[in-house]
């Protein structure tokens, strides 16, 4: 690959402010392929440049002619046509792990035990930061697998022991665990195997991830 090819990359890279592993996790490739392409020891397939155009949010032209300024994030050529790729992408999901919610179950905790003598079950209440810190998690690594599903299975347990006395057959809720996991998994393979287009990214499938760059 020309080198200034490669600086090109390194520099688009930085300017949508993405690590080395975040761009290899949305290509689906390993984090050594983008690093060989960078120091222009290896030049990555047709396949892989349309994505970086893409997630870049560039044409191929701008994304191989050395010759032109970098376009910053957000500024389009006013003689071609926009488009906005992955534009759900650049959501900042911190706002939602500052909300105080940990200090907001405490006072309705607080409440619940000094008003209604809710102490208990109310305890189960700190069942959910939990709940919430992992559910922003999956959403942000589009992977269910980062979502505490067992927490979620151990919360709906004791409800249906404590305001229903369903401890048996209650129990059988832990079985869907396994069950859990075993889906989003093989959901996650078969959406890559079919290169299915999910959320803005066309996943590549099994044979191109293993691909020589």
């Amino acid at each position: 690959m020309n080198i200034e090819i490669a600086n090109r990359l390194v520099d688009l890279r930085k300017r949508n402010n993405l690590s080395q592993e975040a761009l290899a996790e949305k290509l689906g490739i390993s984090r050594q392929a983008v690093s060989k392409w960078e120091r222009a020891e290896a030049s990555p397939d047709t396949d892989n440049l349309i994505l970086l155009a893409r997630i870049y949010g560039v044409s191929l032209d701008e994304l191989l002619n050395t010759g032109d300024a970098i376009p910053m994030p957000g500024v389009a050529d006013t003689e071609e046509p926009i488009v906005i790729v992955e534009e759900h992408k650049n959501i900042d999901y911190r706002f939602l792990r500052r909300f105080p919610l940990t200090l907001v179950i405490v006072l309705i905790y607080v409440c619940m035990g000094a008003i209604w003598g809710g102490w208990h079950p109310g305890w189960m209440l700190f069942f959910l930061p939990i709940l919430w810190e992992t559910a922003i998690k999956a959403i942000e690594k589009k992977d269910a697998k980062y979502f505490a599903y067992p927490v979620l299975m151990a919360f709906v347990y004791l409800c249906l022991g404590f305001f229903w006395s369903l401890w048996h057959p209650g129990w059988i809720i832990f079985f869907t665990i396994p069950l859990y996991y075993t889906l989003t998994g093989y959901f996650k393979r078969m959406f890559r195997g079919q290169g299915l287009e999910m959320d803005g990214i066309v996943w590549q499938t099994e044979e191109k991830k293993g691909r020589k760059c």
